[in-house]
This record gives structure tokens, C-alpha cells and sequence, in this order.
């Protein structure tokens, strides 16, 4: 097997190469060469800091990263990882890894995060391997909020232009790399609703119809257990017009996951976020 970077891999050659390889995953995959070239935009992934395996000139595995300056520290993140089913069981991953490592830490990447299915014991066991380790649980929910109460004083508008300087206080907690408000203004298919009460902002949510899914959702600290949370959830779905879903809540009190449950949105999915601190990882 050979080592190398994806600079030089086309992006139907990678999206066919994603999809094989995610074929018999726990959730069904099936990207576009529109949606892939999407999330490399929107997630600032770098091709040539990304690592491949390569098989008589074909690819048979990859792992794609993206690296962005957070809270003054540059992080890395693993924002996919496949092999092909023939090639599994060879310690791909932390074979990837070794080749990978040296490149991000000369962007001096200190910290590598990603997200693992809790059930995918496999994907965990490489990961481990890796030196990777578990540092939270991210919980995951999908429901019709057919039935649940709204307030009727609440009023839904679209923010064509929302400051996500000012969204981002809302929230208690904040949401896994694919659902910052970093990757969101990228996004060209997420549209950011505001529900207004007495012309005041009291809550956002920012959504992607097409898919029904929720990427952040939060309501002021103050104005919180007043139903607003429940009318935009409920304006959502009818806009989607199907069940909706939003994924990796990472809430300590737990009152996210209650409130969704009492929207109308059951758990369906566990995951964890695992991290490598480069700064102590030696090779």
C-alpha cells in the first residue's frame, strides 16, 4: 500500500471512493461530487492535509481534514474517514495517521478532533490505536413536533442576514465542527429563522429544509421555558414538511435533550468525540 495526500484526487474519484467505502455503515450514505465539494467548502478541509491509500494506483481509503484557528489554538478535524471493505483490518488508520501527523504538525496543529458512531467498535478500536481518546457523548434526535404547544404570541421571520456574533450568545453550549456558525455561513442551503417576540429576537434556528435537519437551534437564557423553543421547532417542521432531525447535542445539564424529548423528538443515535493532543503525542 502507498501513502499520499489528495490534492491530486479528483472530486468524483473521491466521491466515488467515500461512497463505496461507507456502503454497509450504520447510517445511509450516498453523496453527490455537488454535496462532497459542499462540505470540503464549508468545512475548510485541505486536500493536501489529507491523507489516502493507494493500491496499484487506485484508492482504496482515505481520511479527509480540515484545520481552522480556534479559541487561539489550531485544530484539526477528521471530517471523514473510509476504507474499502478488502482492505480493512490492516491498521489503516493509524498507518493514515503516521503519515498525516507530521503534516498538520507543521501547521502547527496542536489538537485533532473527530466524531465516532458509539457502536461503530471498530472505527473506536483504530481510533484508540491512534491515540486518540473519548472526551464526550454527542446524542442525536429525530421526531414529528406535530403535537406540540407553541405560543401563539411568537412570530417566525426569515433573517436573510443574521450576526451570528450575536446568535452565538444565545446558546449554552456549543455545537460540533459540521454545525458552527463558522461552517453555516458557507452554507448556502441553510436558511437561519428568528422568532421575535414583541418585535424582540428571542431565539433562532438554522436549518437546511432540504434535508429537514437542524444545525443550531437556541433561545435567549432569559426567555427560555416560554414556548418559543417548541414554535420554531414546530415552524420548522412544517416548512420541511417531513420528520426532522438534528445531531451531536452536547448539553452537560442535559436540558437540550429534554427539551427536544418534550418537542416531540426521540434519541436515535449516540456518538462520541474523541481527540489526539499533538502537543503530548509523540511518534
Amino acid at each position: 500500500m502507498e501513502f499520499r495526500t489528495l490534492e491530486n484526487l479528483g472530486i468524483h474519484e473521491l466521491t466515488d471512493l467515500f461512497n463505496r467505502a461507507f456502503e454497509e455503515y450504520f447510517v445511509k450514505v450516498n453523496l453527490t461530487p455537488e454535496i462532497l465539494a459542499g462540505k470540503i467548502m464549508s468545512e475548510d478541509i485541505l486536500p493536501d492535509h489529507s491523507m489516502g491509500i493507494f493500491e496499484e494506483g487506485k484508492p482504496v481509503g482515505f481520511m479527509l481534514h480540515a484545520i481552522r484557528q480556534v479559541n487561539n489554538e489550531t485544530i484539526a478535524y477528521n471530517a471523514a474517514t473510509g476504507v474499502l471493505k478488502d482492505y480493512r483490518g490492516q491498521k489503516a488508520t493509524p498507518k493514515m495517521y503516521e503519515q498525516l501527523i507530521p503534516l498538520l504538525r507543521k501547521k502547527k496543529v496542536t489538537k485533532i478532533e473527530l466524531e465516532v458512531i458509539s457502536e461503530n467498535t471498530p472505527a473506536i478500536k483504530s481510533y484508540t490505536s491512534a491515540g486518540f481518546k473519548k472526551v464526550t457523548k454527542l446524542e442525536c434526535f429525530k421526531g414529528k413536533p406535530d403535537a406540540v404547544e407553541i405560543n401563539n404570541a411568537v412570530e417566525i421571520h426569515e433573517m436573510p442576514a443574521p450576526d451570528f456574533s450575536i446568535l452565538d450568545t444565545f446558546r449554552s453550549w456549543e455545537p460540533t465542527w459540521q454545525n458552527t456558525s463558522e461552517t453555516i455561513r458557507k452554507l448556502d442551503n441553510v436558511t437561519v429563522y428568528g422568532a421575535y417576540l414583541n418585535n424582540e429576537l428571542t431565539a433562532y434556528l438554522a436549518g437546511d429544509l432540504q434535508r429537514a435537519r437542524i444545525l443550531q437551534f437556541a433561545v435567549a437564557p432569559k426567555l427560555r421555558r416560554q414556548k418559543i423553543g417548541s414554535t420554531l421547532f414546530r415552524s420548522f417542521y412544517e416548512k420541511a414538511g417531513s420528520e426532522i432531525n438534528t445531531n451531536n447535542v452536547n448539553d452537560p445539564s442535559g436540558e437540550t435533550q429534554l427539551f427536544l424529548e418534550k418537542t416531540g423528538l426521540q434519541h436515535f443515535l449516540s456518538q462520541y468525540k474523541m481527540e489526539l493532543q499533538l502537543n503530548a503525542q509523540q511518534l
